[in-house]
């Protein structure tokens, strides 16, 4: 079994469709650049990519990230222009990364919840 390569993709569904393939690869690029956005964001804990399936946040995971930021906050040297930088970049990922995990300790909740009745 020999995979396709993506051009011949591209190619197959410009004629189907019957428009340019560049056309095809431009709607292509867009649509994966924002699924990609969505994915890093941090704003939903799950996402859904139609024939790909559903993207969810793992909560141990973004619990040792948040370790890990905190520690690296506290290596970075905050009396210097440099530091202050570094450290307000590292503060904001800390935050996103609290705000989505307050979200999924909701629906672990809201699931509990649901489970009792």
């Amino acid at each position: 079994m020999n995979p396709k390569k993506h051009n011949e993709f591209k190619k197959g569904i410009a004629e189907e469709v019957g428009v340019h393939s560049q056309l095809v690869d431009d709607f292509i690029t867009f649509y994966f650049s924002k699924v990609r956005k969505k994915l890093s964001s941090l704003a939903h804990p799950r996402i859904y990519v139609e024939g790909l399936g559903t993207f969810y946040l793992r909560k141990k995971k973004l619990e040792h990230a948040i370790k890990k930021q905190k520690s690296m906050l506290g290596n970075v040297a905050k009396r210097t222009y440099n530091g202050y930088a570094k450290s307000e970049t590292i503060t904001s990922n800390i935050n996103e990364m609290e705000k989505a995990l307050e979200v999924i300790k909701n629906d672990i909740l809201s699931k509990k919840k649901f489970r009792e009745k």
